[in-house]
């Protein structure tokens, strides 16, 4: 038995540093590298356990020795990357000026933190509605604005005036057919907390709903937000837009070509943002047949709709004048492959969009699904500095 569980969890273990050939594989493999830390100890007692003169002990120590380092790799390449992350950040970037309440995140990874857990802040909200184009009402989940903050003029405080807060947009990701607006919401609840208020959206689905629908919604939201700012406490002026995965290309795409100067910045979590390049290099089938939800939100493959594919790529929107762009996204992403943000980052630097990469060597798609693991500890700290950068 001592053996089974050995070889189960070294193999399990070896996820942290092999790509996973399904879809179950790929959600197990974002717990063992966010995760892994809290078996590293487990691992080792068991080795010192099994540690005896039989032959079949021995190899289940060393399979539990094996499976500690395993489970700990991610954890140690982090704070190698942290560091790294953090000096190109001031480089480039400076020291933005903390909110009123100060960041939360004094460094990219805290190891105590793995283990305790990242302070999460209020994550209750109010479900508003807010009416599109074509008369359907959709809904979005609204964080109000936590502790004083500066209002309009940069004097006065909430305490003695009403409080004038920026609004993250938030667009949940799923293939453009699926996901929820209640997805994920430690984030919001952690930016809430640090006196932004944020609006998760829900937006219009494929196949039913095909592309630019869903940049509508975000345009019909922010209208919304807009014709409702005093009450919910906004500053109108100052939005920006978050996205995970399919979410990411709609923040990405509505950033770049809704015009809109009140969307001071864009945040986008591994994000398919050149989908000409994505049709040409589609994933294992086995975890995502990413040309069927493509072919479904775009109305067809490239070769029959392909204004539509340069159409809904943010890489070909990119201009002189886009708003600033904060790119999270993995190496070892199997569903959306890394090189959409090298294509980005080439097209950014080219045309001096002002932007961030947080490149995370180890980082599967939804790396940051784990609030507390090594992956979104890193996302934090550079989306708080990055907000404080562009909605001061």
């Amino acid at each position: 038995m001592r053996l089974f569980l050995a070889g189960v969890l070294f193999l399990a273990g070896l996820l942290a540093v092999c790509k996973p050939p399904s879809y179950s594989f790929w959600k197990l493999s974002i717990v063992v590298m966010e995760g892994g830390h809290f078996i590293v100890l487990p691992c080792l007692l068991l080795a010192a356990l099994s540690f005896r003169s039989g032959v079949l002990d021995k190899l289940a120590a060393a399979l539990f020795l094996g499976s500690a380092v395993l489970y700990a790799a991610t954890s140690l390449r982090a704070i190698r990357v942290a560091g790294g992350l953090e000096k190109e950040f001031a480089a480039s970037w400076g020291n933005p000026a903390p909110p009123a309440g100060g960041f939360q995140r004094a460094k990219a990874l805290s190891f105590p933190d793995l283990f305790k857990g990242v302070p999460i802040g209020d994550t209750a909200f109010t479900t508003l509605v807010y009416e599109h184009r074509d008369g359907r009402d959709l809904r979005l989940n609204f964080y109000a604005a936590a502790g004083p903050r500066p209002s309009a003029d940069g004097n006065a405080t909430a305490a003695s005036h009403p409080r004038l807060a920026p609004c993250i947009v938030v667009l949940h990701g799923g293939g453009w057919d699926g996901g929820v607006r209640s997805q994920l919401p430690d984030l919001n609840g952690f930016l809430a907390a640090e006196g932004y208020a944020v609006a998760s959206l829900e937006y219009r689905l494929a196949p039913k709903y095909r592309y630019p629908a869903p940049v509508e919604d975000v345009a019909d939201a922010l209208a919304y937000l807009r014709a409702h700012a005093a009450e919910l406490g906004i500053d109108s002026a100052r939005f920006v837009l978050l996205g995970r995965s399919a979410g990411g290309q709609i923040a990405l795409q509505a950033a770049y070509t809704l015009n809109d100067p009140a969307i001071k910045g864009v945040i986008a979590f591994y994000a398919p943002a050149d989908m000409v390049f994505g049709y040409s290099l589609p994933t294992n089938p086995l975890i995502m047949d990413s040309r069927l939800l493509m072919r479904q939100y775009l109305g067809g493959g490239y070769p029959e709709v392909p204004e539509n594919y340069l159409g809904s790529s943010p890489v070909e929107h990119l201009a002189p004048s886009s708003p600033p762009t904060l790119l999270l996204a993995g190496r070892a992403d199997v569903l959306v492959s890394f090189q959409h943000t090298v294509h980005m980052r080439a097209k950014m630097g080219a045309l001096g969009v002002r932007h961030f990469i947080v490149d995370v060597p180890w980082g599967a798609h939804g790396f940051d699904y784990v609030f507390r693991g090594p992956g979104s500890q890193i996302s934090l700290f550079f989306i708080e500095r990055f907000l404080a950068a562009v909605v001061p």
